[in-house]
């Protein structure tokens, strides 16, 4: 009798922890925000050192999904998107770099204020900044995909894009 009991509870836990998994939302946005970050990295890393170096402070972030409401075709995930305070950063290297713009420097004197700037940059501790998104998914032929992507772009890059549209 008592072995028996124990086969009851073991299956009835085991049944317990597989219907306490993830939505599928989410399995499909951490697997998109992984592919994400590792093809951003690649290509920068076929780049010059400089982007290398970036690609190195890139893949540093993270992410923490902190709510899902998903029904029928349509997600709504609460995510906290951790990274590197990209705008503080780039602000630092363009007044760093402001005194050799105003003397008209050459390409290699930029090139190697620059490497030396982001080599730098991946000694330190950095500064991290989180971005609280909410991300839409839509399901597509059996498939969850972000419909909002510019919006998860800009908390990886830290605000960066945002930034960069505000300069302009």
């Amino acid at each position: 009798m008592k072995k028996m009991f124990r086969y009851v509870l073991l299956v009835f836990v085991f049944l317990m922890l597989v219907a306490c998994g993830k939505p599928d939302s989410q399995k499909a946005f951490e697997k998109n925000f992984k592919q994400t970050i590792t093809d951003v990295s690649k290509k920068m890393k076929d780049g010059n050192e400089v982007s290398k170096m970036l690609a190195g402070i890139l893949e540093k972030g993270s992410y923490k999904v902190n709510k899902v409401n998903e029904e029928k075709n349509m997600a709504e995930l609460d995510v906290t998107i951790k990274s590197a305070d990209f705008v503080k950063y780039m602000t630092e290297y363009l007044v760093a770099l402001k005194p050799l713009f105003d003397s008209n420097m050459g390409e290699e004197a930029f090139q190697k204020k620059s490497l030396e700037y982001f080599e730098n940059l991946t000694k330190k501790e950095l500064d991290y900044t989180e971005t609280d998104v909410t991300v839409h998914m839509e399901k597509v032929d059996g498939e969850w995909k972000v419909i909002n992507t510019e919006d998860v772009l800009t908390a990886i890059f830290g605000g960066l894009t945002d930034a960069a549209a505000d300069f302009n």
